[in-house]
């Protein structure tokens, strides 16, 4: 089922995929105003003076035309400011508007499994590796049980009961959870959901790796 998921969901993001970038552009700009002592930000011959680089390579470094410089010449550069070169990559994903996502009811992911007897809502963007994780919104309609439930390997799975009472089959023993409890669990073991009260139970659910 998880794999009938990640297509879904896959397919309705295709058109908005997530990308991870470093703005090393953005991040010299930055530093460049913070550390001056004036309104202005400091000469772009300043940082050449002190990273032993060519005022025209950090140009077009910071025009963007160079996007990806070598690592050996990003380390001289935070040298030059000051930094180490782990703050220097942070503070370049942090100028990327895409490391940070804000997603409203309109850009999340939603299926509705009728014939299953279940909905599901992506509240996070699309992973880009398995160092990510996947928040979602499950529903089970009244009564209902999901059977065949299985992830890929060395995968695993929380879940938290807003609302109704969940029994788990996992690896052949039956556990339950009330509202306000959670779960914490390796997903490539087989397990199934089932929701025992007559109204519409409610569950949020993290994996990693991220489903889509």
């Amino acid at each position: 089922m998880y794999d009938e998921l990640s297509n879904d969901l896959s397919e309705q993001f295709k058109d908005a995929p997530r990308q991870k970038v470093a703005r090393w552009d953005l991040a010299i700009r930055t530093l460049l105003k913070e550390i001056s002592d004036t309104e202005k930000p400091l000469a772009i011959s300043w940082l050449s003076e002190r990273c032993d680089l060519s005022k025209s390579y950090l140009l077009n470094v910071i025009s963007g035309k160079i996007k990806d410089p070598p690592s050996e010449k990003l380390i001289k550069i935070a040298e030059a400011f000051g930094i180490s070169f782990p703050e220097f990559s942070l503070r370049a994903m942090g100028e990327n508007p895409t490391s940070f996502f804000k997603t409203g009811f309109g850009q999340r992911g939603y299926i509705e499994y009728s014939q299953h007897g279940f909905s599901f809502q992506s509240l996070s963007p699309p992973g880009t590796s398995r160092r990510d994780f996947f928040l979602g919104l499950m529903t089970i309609k009244p009564l209902q049980e999901l059977k065949k439930w299985k992830f890929r390997d060395n995968s695993m799975i929380a879940i938290y009961v807003d609302q109704g009472t969940i029994e788990i089959m996992h690896g052949g023993k039956i556990r339950r959870l009330q509202s306000n409890e959670s779960a914490y669990f390796d997903g490539s073991i087989p397990h199934r959901f089932k929701n025992l009260d007559t109204f519409e139970a409610k569950i949020f659910i993290v994996t990693r790796p991220p489903i889509h």
